[in-house]
């Protein structure tokens, strides 16, 4: 008696155990295609600042990451081409492992 309530219990924590590895991969992408976005968009605004110097667009590209909740950890300004390079703390079980990070680069079509 009783060894049903058991494996209900079992069957139960096993079952949970699986729907948070469930979220926290879901979590992980989640932050991996926010990092994209918001290094593309950085990328985008830092370049149309690149007349007004490769600060100012670094500048640039910061607060528009920031906006797009990215932290933008790196911009490198080479020629007409910037560089930014942004990462994203996760949700939920998947900030435990860490940062997602993304870069992008913009500047002039190649012709």
């Amino acid at each position: 008696m009783g060894s049903a309530s058991v494996l209900a219990l079992s069957v139960g924590l096993a079952l949970l155990t699986v729907a948070l590895g469930f979220q926290a991969v879901g979590g992980a992408a989640v932050a991996r295609h926010r990092a994209g976005l918001a290094a593309d968009l950085a990328a985008l605004a830092g370049a149309l600042h690149l007349a007004e110097g490769a600060t100012a667009a670094c500048a640039r590209a910061r607060v528009v990451a920031a906006e797009n909740g990215a932290d933008l950890v790196g911009c490198a300004v080479v020629g007409a081409d910037l560089t930014a390079t942004v990462t994203v703390v996760p949700r939920g079980p998947a900030a435990l492992v860490g940062r997602a990070s993304a870069r992008a680069r913009a500047g002039p079509v190649a012709r």
